[in-house]
């Protein structure tokens, strides 16, 4: 856990639990929780024809949720990032439980949860301005290797593959996979990297 300089704490939420949190240093203090990608459930949503409101693109993420994972929706808490004139999405699950226990927490301790999110939708954020319109983002920790593909400016596929440390296809491989597959072109792909196996990868700009 540590401090940013906009004063709101960070806690990381690991495959195998969080570290015990702390007392807040003042009532409310701002807490940004990140839970790693390999707990999470991330997605592309193909924006609905004739979309009417917000409880329409709920049903419609959580019946593709369910498609995609075989898991019941109810017992994950799911975001869309709805842009605007966009025709995919992308969408994060956390499992209900978790954010319930979580958020009950840093309660407990005093915090106030400024944020709860997967890895890759925070790095994706704190980054995306330093993306292309089309490009690959790739989170490379020791826990996974999220990787999200973006082509004119949308969002194409996004995947959690094993960490490169132990995984049996380099980068290169594992890009040109994931590219295929929604027919994206791997040659000269912009690629920007974050996470601690980020050396792993030899395709930055």
């Amino acid at each position: 856990m540590s401090l940013l300089k906009t004063k709101a704490a960070l806690l990381r939420v690991a495959r195998d639990g969080a570290a015990p949190l702390p007392a807040a240093p003042s009532p409310g203090a701002a807490l940004d929780i990140v839970v790693d990608d390999t707990v999470a459930r991330h997605w592309i949503v193909e924006r609905p024809v004739g979309l009417a409101d917000g409880a329409e693109l709920d049903a419609f993420a959580a019946a593709r949720f369910a498609a995609l994972f075989g898991a019941d929706p109810a017992v994950w808490v799911l975001r869309v990032d709805p842009v605007a004139r966009a025709r995919c999405w992308l969408a994060c699950a956390l499992p209900a439980v978790l954010v319930t226990e979580l958020s009950q927490t840093a309660a407990a301790q005093g915090w106030r949860v400024r944020r709860l999110q997967s890895r890759f939708v925070r790095e994706y954020n704190r980054h995306c301005r330093r993306l292309g319109p089309t490009a690959a983002f790739c989170v490379a920790s020791r826990s996974g290797t999220t990787l999200g593909l973006l082509a004119a400016g949308e969002w194409r596929s996004i995947r959690v593959h094993p960490p490169l440390s132990r995984s049996a296809a380099d980068f290169v491989q594992l890009l040109q996979r994931d590219c295929r597959r929604v027919g994206v072109d791997a040659d000269g792909l912009p690629t920007f990297t974050v996470g601690s196996q980020r050396d792993r990868v030899r395709r930055e700009p």
